[in-house]
C-alpha cells in the first residue's frame, strides 16, 4: 500500500508558480482582446504623447495583470467532499462561486500541458461533466504528481480509498501501452481529410487580414495586390489561384495535425484507457468506456486506399443533440487493426448484424427534385434577369452542376443504410467521407418516429435515436419495419440492467 501524497479532503491550491501561468494567460487574453487597437495605435500618425506616459500606461496594465493573476490564485481552492462524493472548487475574486460535481457525473478527466506549463512544468486539469455543455471544472497550474493523485481520486469507484496499492498507483502515472499512431499515419490523415474546415480557416485568416489593413488605414496594400493580379490573363490566373488553394489546404492540414496529434497513444488503465497526445499543447484524456454513448468512425476513398480510419469517441452532453466539441473524442489515423481494438475496448466486442434496413428510392428523387433541378430553373431564371452570363455559358456552368450535385446524391443514395442487431444498432451515411455511428439499445434515452400523410400509400417514415451523447436519424425507410425495431429496442431500455453513464 501506498500512501498518497496530497490529502484532497482539505483545501489545497494550485502551485505557487501558476501565479506567472496565470499571468501569461490574463496577458494573453488581453493581447488578443486589444491588438486591433494596438494595430492601429503603432501605425497612426506620430502624436505628442511622451515615452513616459507610453512606459507608465505599460506598466500600470502590466501590474494590474500581476495583482489579478496573484489574486486568482489566491482565491482558488479546491477539495474532495467524501461525505456527498463531490469535487469541490471554490474561486472568485469580489463575486465568490462554489461548484460542486457529483462523482458519477464526470465523464473525462483530462490533463494537459501547453508551451507555458511546459516551461514551468505545470499541468491542467479539466472534467468534463453531463450536465453541461463546457468545461465544468479546470485547474491551471498544478504540479505532475498532483494532477495524477487528483485523477487517480475522481476516476476510482470507490471515493472514499485514501489509499490505493504500489502497482496500481503506478498503473495510473504509465499504464500498458495499447496503441500508438505513427507519424506516417498522421500525414495520411493530414493529406486526406478536413478539406472543408481548412479552406474556410483560410478565408477567416485573409479576411482578418483584409478588415485591419482597412482599419489601419492601409487600403492601398490591397488595391495594389489586386490591381496586379488583374493583369494577369485569366487562365494563369484561374490555374495559379486553384493551385494556391490546393496547396495552402494541404498545407494547413498537416500542420494542424501533426501538432495536435502527435505522439498520440492508447493506454489501457484497469477499466478505462488513457489518451495522450499533442506536440505543443500535451494532452492527457482518461474515458471510461460504459460512458461511451457513440462511437463513431469515418473513412474516403483515399483513406481506405491507405488503411486509416478516424474514430470520433461521443460521451454524454447536456442535450439530448449533437455532441458538441468538447463531448467528443477524436482518434485519427488508425489502421485497420487498430480500429478493431479500439472498438472492441469500448463496445467489449466487434459488432456485427444480420438486418439491414435500406432507404426507399424517393429519398434519391426528392433530393434530386430540391439539389438539382431546382437550383438549375433558379438559375436560368435569375440569369435571365440579370444577364450576367451568355446562354452557352450558363448551359456549361449547370451542367457541371448537375453533374456534380447528382454524383454526390447518388453516392449519398447508395452509402445509406441502417444496420440491426441485438446488441448495436449502425447507421451508415455520407458521399465521399462514409460515416459508420454505433449505438447500444440499451443507451437510448427517447425514440421518436415520424410518418408524412402521404407517406402512409408507400409505407415510409423516419426514426430518430436520442442517447445522452446525441442522436441518430433514419430517413425515408420501410415503416412497419421500424416500428418492429423500435418496439424491441424500447423492451431493451426497460429490461436491461446495465449502467448506461
Amino acid at each position: 500500500m501506498k500512501q498518497r501524497n496530497f490529502d484532497f479532503s482539505k483545501p489545497q491550491r494550485q502551485s505557487l508558480i501558476g501565479v506567472v501561468v496565470l499571468f501569461v494567460n490574463t496577458l494573453q487574453k488581453s493581447v488578443r482582446a486589444l491588438w486591433p487597437i494596438i494595430l492601429v495605435y503603432l501605425f497612426r500618425n506620430k502624436t505628442t504623447t511622451s515615452l513616459l506616459e507610453i512606459y507608465s500606461g505599460i506598466f500600470g496594465i502590466v501590474f494590474c495583470i500581476v495583482l489579478i493573476a496573484f489574486l486568482r490564485y489566491w482565491f482558488f481552492q479546491f477539495y474532495i467532499d467524501y461525505s456527498q462524493n463531490e469535487f469541490v472548487i471554490e474561486s472568485g475574486i469580489f463575486n465568490k462561486t462554489k461548484t460542486t460535481i457529483p462523482f458519477h457525473k464526470i465523464q473525462k478527466v483530462t490533463i494537459d500541458q501547453s508551451l507555458i506549463q511546459r516551461i514551468f512544468k505545470v499541468y491542467k486539469l479539466e472534467l468534463d461533466t453531463a450536465g453541461s455543455d463546457k468545461k465544468e471544472a479546470s485547474i491551471k497550474a498544478i504540479s505532475e504528481e498532483m494532477a495524477l493523485e487528483l485523477k487517480s481520486s475522481l476516476v476510482q469507484n470507490d471515493p472514499k480509498k485514501t489509499f490505493v496499492e504500489e502497482n496500481q498507483y503506478q498503473e495510473v502515472g504509465s499504464p500498458k501501452s495499447l496503441i500508438s499512431i505513427s507519424i506516417a499515419s498522421l500525414l495520411k490523415i493530414g493529406i486526406t481529410a478536413n478539406y472543408l474546415a481548412s479552406f474556410a480557416y483560410l478565408i477567416l485568416v485573409f479576411s482578418t487580414i483584409s478588415e485591419n489593413l482597412k482599419q489601419i488605414g492601409r487600403e492601398d496594400v490591397i488595391e495594389n495586390n489586386m490591381s496586379q493580379l488583374e493583369k494577369l490573363p485569366i487562365s494563369s490566373l484561374f490555374f495559379g489561384f486553384l493551385f494556391f488553394i490546393i496547396t495552402a489546404v494541404l498545407v494547413i492540414n498537416l500542420v494542424l495535425t501533426l501538432v495536435k496529434y502527435f505522439n498520440f497513444n492508447i493506454r489501457k488503465d484497469g477499466k478505462s484507457f488513457v489518451l495522450n497526445y499533442g506536440l505543443l499543447n500535451v494532452k492527457n484524456t482518461i474515458i471510461s468506456p460504459e460512458k461511451v454513448q457513440i462511437v463513431k468512425w469515418t473513412q474516403n476513398f483515399f483513406q481506405k486506399k491507405l488503411n486509416v480510419n478516424t474514430i470520433e469517441i461521443f460521451q454524454a452532453s447536456s442535450e439530448m443533440k449533437r455532441a458538441s466539441a468538447k463531448d467528443k473524442t477524436k482518434i485519427p489515423g488508425c489502421n485497420l487493426n487498430e480500429k478493431e481494438k479500439i472498438i472492441a475496448l469500448l463496445l467489449d466486442k466487434i459488432p456485427s448484424f444480420d438486418k439491414v434496413l435500406y432507404p426507399n428510392i424517393r429519398k434519391l428523387i426528392v433530393g434530386i427534385f430540391f439539389f438539382v433541378l431546382l437550383p438549375v430553373v433558379l438559375g436560368f431564371v435569375i440569369n435571365g434577369i440579370v444577364q450576367r452570363f451568355s446562354l452557352s455559358t450558363m448551359i456549361v456552368i449547370l451542367l457541371l452542376y448537375v453533374f456534380f450535385m447528382g454524383v454526390i446524391l447518388l453516392f449519398s443514395y447508395k452509402n445509406y443504410r441502417l444496420f440491426v442487431s441485438d446488441d448495436f444498432i449502425m447507421k451508415q451515411s455520407g458521399a465521399w467521407d462514409i460515416d459508420r455511428e454505433i449505438i447500444e439499445p440499451y443507451k437510448i434515452q427517447a425514440v421518436k418516429t415520424h410518418q408524412f400523410f402521404w407517406q402512409k400509400w408507400t409505407d415510409i417514415g423516419s426514426v430518430v435515436l436520442y442517447t445522452a451523447g446525441g442522436r441518430i436519424s433514419f430517413s425515408t425507410t420501410n415503416y412497419t419495419a421500424i416500428k418492429k425495431e423500435v418496439n424491441v429496442w424500447l423492451y431493451q431500455v426497460e429490461t436491461s440492467k446495465r449502467n448506461w453513464m
